[in-house]
């Protein structure tokens, strides 16, 4: 006898219908209810293996973590999220919604933003969703869990008037008011403008081309990464911004020489951030295929 098809009963019990084998072929036996098999609580019927539902949210994560196919940024992103839980040490098979909710509640609680608290519960989500594929769990308890309300982009955006633009470049280092106007009249993120290379721009053909960031390191330091999913692009450049970023490279840019790490801004007193979180620029000796700093070239 084997196991030949699972189906669910109105009960909200997993039946197994057994089959018979002999010479003449399958037999359809009679359906017959596998305690165990099915989460009687929820009453869903999903089929899963209530041994493998001891193994902690902690353990599964970094098992299923291993597996997968990450960049950095989301390896950090899943490990701060998963660091952040209230209910790390528990099996999987005895969290529920209830404790989804005080999670959220203590996130929200704590000040992080809307934004953050989603972004963290998505992550968090995806781990539940691979245990149950793995049938480590019948149902997955961040099912309709509510969430901060986040307001419209449109409504909480805000752009800056061409008089500050205009007041922050007038005031800000020579160096720096290239990085502030790479922002402002190119549309470049924070982290693109800080990793760009003299060869990234095409001045003949008046062109820009995305296809780096720099983004800060947990723990410390900085890293060049590939940018956001789906923003590598070739912008077109204003003759304005193609002169200053020609005078940029003119008065600062080293025939040769460069350290391996990035380089950031030096410090104007301007603040930008990457990754979400605002931070002061930090002064730097050397750049590191970075042409912001102005201070050398990229590495071949």
């Amino acid at each position: 006898m084997r196991v030949f098809f699972l189906e669910d009963f109105p009960c909200g019990c997993a039946h197994v219908a057994a089959v018979v084998e002999d010479c003449v072929g399958p037999k359809l036996g009679v359906a017959v209810p596998v305690p165990g098999f099915c989460d009687l609580e929820r009453g869903v019927g999903a089929v899963h293996d209530p041994k493998a539902g001891t193994i902690t949210f902690a353990a599964y994560f970094d098992q299923w973590s291993e597996r997968q196919v990450w960049v950095q940024g989301t390896v950090d992103a899943m490990q701060l999220a998963a660091g952040s839980i209230t209910f790390g040490d528990m099996p999987m098979r005895s969290i529920r919604r209830s404790h989804i909710e005080t999670w959220v509640k203590k996130m929200t609680a704590g000040g992080l933003a809307p934004g953050t608290v989603t972004t963290r519960y998505k992550n968090v989500r995806s781990v539940f969703r691979a245990a149950q594929r793995d049938r480590i769990i019948g149902a997955d308890p961040t099912d309709g869990i509510s969430l901060p309300r986040r307001r419209r982009a449109e409504a909480a955006m805000r752009i800056p008037m061409p008089e500050a633009v205009g007041a922050i470049m007038a005031t800000a280092d020579p160096r720096f008011a290239t990085f502030v106007a790479l922002c402002a009249f190119a549309g470049l993120r924070l982290g693109e403008a800080a990793a760009l290379k003299v060869d990234n721009i095409d001045f003949l053909r008046r062109t820009l081309s995305v296809s780096r960031q720099a983004q800060h390191k947990r723990g410390g330091g900085v890293e060049i990464r590939p940018p956001k999913y789906g923003s590598e692009r070739v912008v077109y450049l204003p003759e304005s911004l193609l002169n200053m970023l020609a005078a940029h490279v003119e008065r600062g840019i080293r025939p040769h020489g460069c350290s391996s790490e990035p380089a950031t801004a030096r410090r104007v007193g301007t603040t930008f951030g990457t990754s979400g979180t605002r931070r002061r620029a930090q002064p730097r000796s050397r750049a590191s295929g970075c042409m912001i700093c102005g201070i050398s070239t990229p590495p071949a």
